[in-house]
């Protein structure tokens, strides 16, 4: 019975996060970010995160919840999550000290034509976050959005593309994916009756 209980709390906690909202507060992050860089205000880029963090839990109250309840998992469910956000630091320095050593390598980077892969080591970063977001809340979506990131560098680079046009073109795409996905949550799961306040 333990066993069971185990694979449903699993279960819940994976769809959890499927509702599309941390989509959509991904993607308006990474559209301020690319539209900071691309207004060159890039400094205020770093403040974007710290704003929207705080918008997730009252979004879900009000949106979410009224659709499918409240959740709270268990005191070993909540150990493991502790678990994985250290990981995910640990994760985070290693990945920053790689991105360090890609901007000491620029020059080499250069692959024998005017090749800027520094101007996608923005989205570069980008793609770790979101791949490491993906590894906490068991989410393949931010793997593919990593993925989207890690393209939109790459396509970047190879274009010329300013830092702040690569990211704004990878959070469309985003922005666009949040967006579907949070209207067939809406679509498949109206309010409850009595949720309103």
């Amino acid at each position: 019975m333990l066993r069971n209980l185990g694979k449903l709390e699993k279960s819940v906690y994976r769809t959890y996060w499927n509702d599309g909202l941390i989509d959509l507060l991904a993607a308006i992050g990474v559209l301020a970010v690319g539209l900071l860089w691309v207004w060159e205000r890039p400094v205020f880029a770093a403040i974007v995160p710290p704003l929207l963090v705080p918008l997730w839990g009252p979004c879900r109250r009000r949106l979410i919840e009224p659709r499918l309840g409240m959740i709270e998992f268990s005191d070993d469910r909540d150990r493991r999550s502790r678990q994985s956000l250290r990981l995910v630091f640990f994760l985070g320095v290693g990945c920053l000290v790689m991105a360090v050593g890609m901007y000491l390598a620029r020059d080499a980077l250069a692959v024998g034509r005017d090749i800027d892969f520094i101007a996608g080591l923005p989205a570069f970063l980008l793609a770790i976050m979101a791949a490491l977001t993906g590894l906490l809340i068991a989410s393949t979506r931010f793997m593919a959005y990593a993925l989207v990131l890690v393209l939109a560098g790459v396509t970047g680079a190879y274009a010329a593309w300013s830092p702040g046009q690569i990211i704004v073109a990878a959070g469309l795409v985003m922005l666009f994916s949040s967006v579907v996905i949070l209207t067939r949550f809406f679509r498949s799961n109206p309010e409850m009756a009595g949720s309103t306040e």
